[in-house]
């Protein structure tokens, strides 16, 4: 390159003997000359850096902001402009920090093409330093007041010293009881409140991370609050060095954890018990990944099994399963169900046998995926056993009964042990279809309760019990058998049992089985309509129940997201959080209205009655939905004195009360509508009269068709199914204020039309009149 190589010796030595640091390259990139204030910036010598590329030589040292001086080098090559730069930090080769600036100039030939580029650098880091730790202690106490003011994040700037004087402390620093001035006045050095036990280990982690270069410090430990409660904390600071790379001060936040770090001794707590039952079960236990492969197992599974440890954790339950049932019922756990097997496992590295029950079960993570599952295997070997000792003995005296007239049945614990050919054709199932199940499963439902009855009492040798039953028994078309049942007391296979012998007597019960046919359908109606109710009432408890979990959890854990604890989120995201938190708060209305009606139902609601203000509760229930009436903006206008007398009521059942009735004024009346709450005294013209506290809510909302008024307090009424898509709601609201309304030996009636707004009297009787 002849703009580079033409540089005689006299310009080198000049070049090479000033303080500035010199390079240049050619049009390759390749550095063809480093004078000696390059080898003393950068600590290497011209040697090792001539004939190099300068953009792998630069990403090869520890400059800071090394892309951003590539793009320059690139940038003044393609333009060939000259470009200074300034303040590029690195870290020397001794561990310093430095800052440079300097000019890239691109050489050009005879033509005016590119030819190669030469560069200078000047070490400022002398100048840089001091400019920068004076601007920065300064911009950085502003920032941290301005920050750290109102945040339950305490922030602090300490001295690199192992007693950590405080130059700086935010105010909010009196949640543990301390002031600032207890510190920056250097009456008290943080360290006199980190927690003894703590401190060494805190030191040592500081000192370690300040050895090693670390440009943060995190840890978590205890402090002492001036009242001397324990307190634990998570610190995260900045190491701040000098000129030289020593530790200068620190600067970081410190945060309560005291309510995480109980959660999570409760969590280990936990985790110790489940392990203890995992470890102890008599049952063998393992969990498996989603690619079938056992991760963990008990000890009794390695008994079981009859393998070592290492030779079941690894083991690929997808690929090396040579049982194809087992293999089926494993793969279950892949489709979200659970999977079972009973048979004979051989083990694919042993030659053991054993007969197990398996039970699959998948994991599930909240968002559908399927993360593994848990097996569980149970050893049968002694249930087979008795299994096949029990066949081996029915054998032995089958053929003394199979033949007979009557239906011949073993009873053992409830099973169906036996059953000879006789009782086969009574039913219609066969034997294999029979042993094994409940007895009580071949009984018509209305004889089964009897039946266990004697049953249980027979057990315990009660002489007064019969022996002889006329029931009707269930055959496998569901026809019902007319029988006589004739029990008597045996041992079978060791065990107290019972044989009973069964005659059909179809024929005899025909006559009176018409006689009675009618009552007993109106009987069984009857029972059918009572089970469904019972359904009924408990679908909607446990439904109301199992919501509520999954409920509070997604309103706990959204309010969290909502309020930035767990980290900052934008607008729009803020904006979808008040629409869930809008959405959930509507289902756990509607779900502790489904659960007040199970209660009801169930007559579980008890009221706790005592002298109550009703203004106290009509202003409690305004406030609490300010939001939505602010929302819909309405105005809201109250005339409730606050002398009235007090009634005889349940503070929490009266709130909701006037909560429902509330919330349908605010569902009911369009936006720039009025909403208003009255109160007064009805004073009895006789003495010993009761007086009554009047409530009215009124509403400028739709209104109500009057001859549509009678059914507004049914349960579950909605005026039409218009309105039911337009405003929602289960209506209940009205219904639950009615039975609040009762309970209270009040009453409650609504007056409205339609497009003429609607206002609901409520009258309550006063715990005293006034005379």
């Amino acid at each position: 390159m002849s703009g580079i190589t033409d540089i005689n010796e006299f310009h080198r030595k000049i070049l090479d003997s000033i303080w500035i640091g010199v390079w240049a390259v050619d049009k390759y990139e390749n550095i063809v000359f480093f004078n000696k204030g390059m080898e003393y910036i950068f600590g290497t010598p011209k040697e090792k850096v001539l004939g190099t590329n300068v953009l792998r030589y630069i990403k090869e040292q520890s400059m800071r902001d090394q892309k951003h001086f590539c793009e320059l080098f690139c940038r003044v090559k393609r333009t060939v402009t000259p470009a200074p730069y300034d303040s590029l930090s690195m870290i020397t080769r001794k561990g310093n920090l430095t800052y440079q600036s300097g000019v890239l100039v691109p050489l050009l030939d005879d033509r005016g093409n590119y030819d190669g580029m030469v560069g200078t650098v000047e070490d400022i880091t002398e100048r840089k330093l001091s400019e920068k730790q004076t601007l920065d202690f300064l911009k950085t106490e502003k920032e941290l007041e301005m920050i750290y003011k109102s945040s339950p994040v305490v922030a602090f700037l300490w001295l690199a010293d192992g007693n950590r004087p405080v130059e700086y402390v935010s105010d909010n620093l009196d949640q543990f009881g301390y002031n600032a001035e207890d510190f920056t006045s250097g009456r008290m050095n943080y360290s006199e409140i980190i927690f003894p036990d703590d401190l060494e280990k805190f030191q040592s982690h500081i000192r370690k991370d300040e050895a090693e270069g670390s440009k943060y410090f995190s840890q978590q430990y205890r402090i002492l609050t001036k009242d001397g409660k324990v307190r634990w904390v998570s610190e995260r600071s900045l190491i701040v060095r000098d000129e030289n790379y020593v530790p200068a001060y620190h600067q970081g936040i410190v945060i309560d954890i005291t309510k995480q770090k109980k959660s999570q001794e409760a969590l280990l707590e936990a985790e110790k018990k489940y392990r203890l039952i995992f470890e102890n079960s008599p049952l063998g236990i393992f969990d498996f990944d989603n690619e079938g492969v056992v991760r963990h197992c008990n000890d009794n599974l390695i008994k079981i099994l009859g393998l070592p440890k290492e030779e079941i954790v690894g083991f690929n339950l997808m690929t090396s399963l040579r049982d194809e049932k087992m293999k089926a019922a494993f793969e279950s756990v892949l489709s979200k169900k659970s999977g079972h097997y009973e048979g004979e496992y051989k083990s694919t590295t042993a030659d053991k046998v054993t007969p197990i029950r398996a039970c699959y079960s998948p994991n599930i993570s909240e968002d559908g995926l399927v993360l593994g599952g848990i097996g569980i295997i149970e050893d049968i070997t002694e249930r087979k056993m008795s299994y096949d000792a029990l066949k081996a003995s029915e054998e032995k005296y089958s053929s003394l009964v199979e033949n007979g007239n009557d239906g011949i049945v073993i009873i053992q614990e409830h099973v169906l042990k036996f059953a000879n050919s006789k009782f086969e054709d009574l039913t219609g199932y066969s034997k294999e279809e029979m042993i094994g199940k409940s007895f009580f499963e071949f009984i018509s439902p209305e004889y089964r309760d009897i039946i266990f009855e004697m049953y249980e009492m027979r057990s315990k040798k009660d002489p007064t019990i019969p022996h002889k039953y006329e029931i009707y028994i269930l055959s496998k078309e569901g026809e019902k058998v007319a029988t006589e049942l004739n029990t008597s007391y045996i041992i079978h296979n060791g065990k107290p049992a019972d044989m009973a012998i069964i005659r059909d007597i179809t024929e005899r019960k025909k006559a009176e089985k018409a006689l009675k046919e009618y009552a007993h359908e109106l009987a069984r109606a009857n029972e059918e309509l009572k089970s469904l109710d019972r359904m009924k009432d408990e679908f909607l408890s446990n439904v109301s129940h199992e919501l509520n979990t999954p409920i509070v959890s997604i309103k706990g854990y959204s309010d969290l997201v909502y309020d930035e604890t767990l980290g900052n989120i934008n607008d729009k995201q803020k904006d979808a959080l008040e629409v869930v938190l809008r959405n959930t708060q509507r289902l756990i209305s509607v779900v502790n209205s489904l659960l007040y009606i199970s209660m009801m139902e169930s007559e579980a609601i008890e009221y706790k009655f005592e002298d109550v203000l009703i203004s106290n509760i009509i202003d409690n229930v305004a406030d609490d939905m300010t939001a939505q009436i602010k929302k819909k903006s309405l105005s809201l206008q109250k005339n409730v004195p606050a002398d009235l007398p007090p009634v005889k009521g349940d503070r929490e059942k009266l709130a909701t009360l006037f909560t429902n009735l509330m919330d349908n004024a605010i569902k009911f009346t369009d936006s720039g509508g009025q909403i208003t709450f009255e109160a007064e005294e009805e004073k009895q013209e006789e003495k010993e009269e009761q007086n009554f506290i009047h409530i009215k809510i009124s509403d400028t909302g739709i209104g109500i068709s009057k001859e549509l008024i009678p059914k507004l307090f049914q349960r579950f009424y909605q005026i039409d199914a218009s309105t039911k898509r337009k405003y929602g709601g289960t209506g209940l609201g009205l219904y639950i204020s009615k039975s609040i309304v009762d309970a209270h030996e009040g009453q409650i009636w609504i007056e409205s039309a339609k497009d003429a707004g609607t206002t609901i009297h409520v009258r309550l009787p006063c715990q005293y009149s006034k005379t």
